[in-house]
């Protein structure tokens, strides 16, 4: 689609546009250039346009301009939204959402930049007041204005109702006439607001302020937020922040009675109780006077039959104190009271001589350990342990005197037996101990009692007679000197040797002294 007239002159004939500006013609500036664009697109958009696209790069200009960017797939454009069309807008901007832009399209002259200048922006696929409502009710959710923990009670039996709605809608009618129904003692105060309409969110904002500040100078318990049903562009007023924020702040307790049953509100969420319609929020914020008077009267009668149940009781405990021997004969109380009195006395003066013996016996104890605590006393005891002390001493000293000594005569012991001329004496005394020993048992000793020891020529000890045969020499030793002998004839019952046979033996022998 051409934007206007060609920019520069045709040129000779087979060139290309751009390929140079036309001998002789003046150079443009940039200013004219941008001119000469900017009324291309003017005479190419002769209308507003829509524009359908993603929001990127938004910013908010404290001047209350909004400035973004719109994109999709493959391209993106710079788009401006000035203030007074930016208030219209209900939803917040974001970047990521994707939007419906109407406006017109312009070059900005001073940076040479194509513009979309939007007049009025609405949500794809959603209605703009269907995403201002969602978007302000996850705020507010996420900085608590409808947490439980921040909901008051309702009072149940309200002194005042404050109510904040159209003075000529069918709301204050059925609010009214439910309020006289049930509980016509409340008074009712009635603040009107326009409940649609650009002005109605700030003067229900500030309706709820005011009776809030005066509910205490006027007696009011329950503030009531009412309105009848509507569309949702209807009912907006109540959806707006400075209305959720009122209700918030609000001390007194207040109900949102918005719309239908089927109707939620911001101010529904935000409120201390949510009626489904005003006549709802009316029946609420008071009880219903003949359920009392029913209750009251139950109750009555309940109080009468439990009053007359305790009447005959008091009046059965009566007759029953009337025949007891206390009422018949009050003295006998007061004689048992005595005696117990005098028993009390006489137990009282026995333990009181009692103590004072135990007083006395600790007395006297106490005099002991202080007597015992005398100076004197004390010098006594120190004297005395003084002397132990010195008898202690003196015993120590001495044990360890005659400890020394001992260890001195050992020790000069000690050095005597390892003197050599001691040691010699020693060693001589053990040598004739063993000699003396030697000759106790060497057979010698045997000898000198009168025995005899016969050997072999060969030195060997004769034990017997069977043993030696005619011809054998003999050596007996005797005590003192020894004889030899020779063996003749065979010992009886052995057989001789030859030449020998039937002849005794008989010995010769010769003696000669050791």
């Amino acid at each position: 689609m051409p934007f206007g007239p060609r920019l520069g002159r045709t040129g000779p004939p087979g060139a290309e546009p751009g390929d140079g500006p036309v001998p002789g013609e003046r150079p443009m500036t940039v200013s004219a250039l941008v001119a000469r664009i900017r009324g291309a697109l003017l005479d190419a958009f002769t209308a507003p346009v829509a524009v359908v696209g993603e929001i990127s790069n938004f910013k908010r200009h404290s001047s209350g301009h909004l400035y973004f960017s719109l994109k999709d797939e493959a391209a993106t454009i710079e788009a401006v939204m000035f203030r007074t069309a930016a208030a219209a807008v209900r939803f917040e901007l974001a970047d990521g959402l994707e939007v419906v832009a109407e406006g017109r399209v312009d070059v900005y002259s001073r940076q040479g930049r194509l513009q979309l200048y939007v007049e009025r922006l609405t949500p794809k696929g959603t209605g703009a007041l269907e995403l201002a409502f969602r978007q302000l009710k996850e705020r507010l959710e996420r900085e608590g204005l409808f947490d439980p923990s921040h909901k008051k009670p309702i009072v149940r039996f309200p002194r005042a109702i404050g109510v904040v709605t159209s003075p000529t809608g069918a709301a204050i009618r059925d609010i009214s006439r439910t309020l006289r129904r049930r509980w016509p003692a409340a008074r009712v105060y009635l603040v009107g607001v326009h409940v649609q309409g650009d002005q109605a969110a700030g003067e229900v904002a500030e309706a709820i302020r005011l009776l809030d500040a005066a509910a205490e100078r006027f007696q009011i318990d329950t503030i009531i937020v009412a309105r009848g049903g509507g569309s949702l562009e209807d009912l907006w007023a109540f959806n707006t922040e400075q209305v959720a924020r009122a209700i918030f702040a609000a001390r007194t307790p207040v109900i949102s009675g918005v719309g239908h049953e089927v109707d939620f509100t911001i101010a529904d969420f935000v409120a201390d109780v949510r009626a489904a319609t005003p006549t709802a929020a009316a029946e609420l914020a008071v009880p219903d006077a003949a359920e009392l008077r029913h209750r009251l009267a139950v109750l009555a009668r309940r109080l009468g039959r439990r009053v007359r149940e305790n009447l005959q009781a008091a009046r059965s405990a009566l007759g029953a104190v009337q025949r007891s021997v206390v009422f018949r004969d009050p003295g006998a109380q007061v004689r048992s009271a005595r005696q117990h009195l005098d028993e009390l006395a006489g137990r009282m003066q026995i333990a009181l001589g009692r103590s004072r013996r135990v007083g006395e016996r600790r007395l006297a104890r106490a005099e002991a350990r202080l007597a015992g605590q005398h100076p004197r006393r004390l010098l006594e005891r120190a004297g005395g342990r003084l002397e132990g002390l010195a008898h202690r001493l003196a015993w120590a000293l001495g044990r360890r005197a005659k400890l020394a000594g001992d260890a001195l005569a050992e020790q000069a012991r000690r050095l005597a037996a390892a003197h050599p001329a001691h040691r010699l004496r020693l060693a001589r005394q053990r040598v004739a101990a063993l000699r003396r020993q030697l000759e106790a048992m060497s057979y010698r000793a045997v000898l000198r009692r009168g025995f005899s020891v016969t050997r072999l020529r060969g030195g060997r000890i004769l034990r017997r007679a069977a043993e030696v045969a005619p011809g054998d020499v003999l050596e007996t030793e005797l005590a003192e000197g020894k004889v030899e002998s020779e063996v003749r004839a065979s010992p009886a019952g052995r057989s001789s040797r030859p030449g020998n046979a039937g002849q005794a033996p008989t010995l010769f022998g010769s003696m000669e002294d050791e």
